[in-house]
């Protein structure tokens, strides 16, 4: 953290209950930004290269990586639309309206963000970028990230592993040039801190230097950001940076995987539900 404070252990507390209070709701699916409902809800926007774990992050984050939310992909590039998935922290949604048919019969209208409760936040599940992903959608993704009222902050997954690539820098450079609010994400971590190619959890020792491995990895990302927007001017445009791992925790402490609250307390923070 760099520029916002920790979040403290009831204020991660508060974020796991509140994304864990209900399952997450399908509110929209979106190819184009003019697709897009005029929801009142604050929304966070995840993107990230095909391939960085971006799906997997999401399930978790949602605390459903056992029964996984529709439309949520699990193959990489696979994910085509921008889709809204509603957190309500438990509070339940309204009624879906009747309305009549022209032969005078009652029929619903699914219309289901108009029924998502107040007090809820939009986690957009954007497509990747990158190899395996079609560019054309890019240019609707950046048109949502420019122009849409509703947004707080995006996410940008980037590898912590292989770390920055062109089109990760491309994407930073515009954001920050846009003054658009964003949080980068270090995904697999695990892969830079656990030994063995990631399969065994290190001992104290080997966690230190390995720790001091993933600083040095998130400075560096910082300096090639910094660097590339503004061309050497000395400025900071990168904020915090929140690591994490979908697949390990690290600790008999933790009941969550790596980060996974920190980012569920970043995303509340951005909507002002902290």
């Amino acid at each position: 953290y760099t520029t916002t404070p920790p979040p403290t252990p009831p204020q991660l507390k508060f974020a796991s209950t509140y994304f864990r209070a209900s399952a997450p709701t399908f509110l929209f699916s979106a190819a184009h930004f003019r697709s897009f409902p005029p929801s009142p809800h604050p929304e966070v926007a995840f993107l990230g290269r095909s391939n960085v774990g971006k799906s997997s992050l999401l399930n978790a984050l949602f605390g459903r990586t056992n029964a996984k939310p529709a439309r949520v992909s699990s193959r990489p590039g696979r994910t085509k639309t921008m889709n809204g998935f509603g957190i309500s922290g438990g509070a339940e949604m309204g009624a879906a309206p009747r309305v009549m048919s022209a032969e005078g019969a009652a029929v619903r209208k699914e219309e289901v963000w108009k029924r998502f409760p107040a007090g809820g936040v939009v986690v957009v599940d954007m497509p990747g970028y990158g190899s395996g992903s079609r560019e054309d959608w890019g240019t609707e993704a950046l048109k949502v990230l420019e122009r849409r009222r509703q947004l707080r902050r995006t996410f940008v997954l980037v590898d912590a592993e292989h770390g920055l690539k062109g089109s990760d820098l491309q994407l930073l450079t515009h954001l920050a040039r846009q003054g658009i609010a964003f949080t980068i994400l270090l995904s697999k971590v695990d892969k830079v801190l656990w030994t063995q190619g990631g399969k065994k959890e290190p001992g104290r020792m080997a966690l230190d230097a390995r720790l001091t491995k993933l600083q040095g990895i998130m400075d560096n990302m910082r300096q090639q950001v910094d660097a590339e927007v503004g061309g050497g001017n000395g400025r900071r445009y990168v904020g915090d940076i929140l690591c994490c791992s979908a697949e390990k925790m690290l600790g008999r402490q933790q009941h969550d995987k790596l980060g996974v609250d920190e980012i569920r307390w970043a995303v509340l923070s951005a909507c002002g539900m902290e």
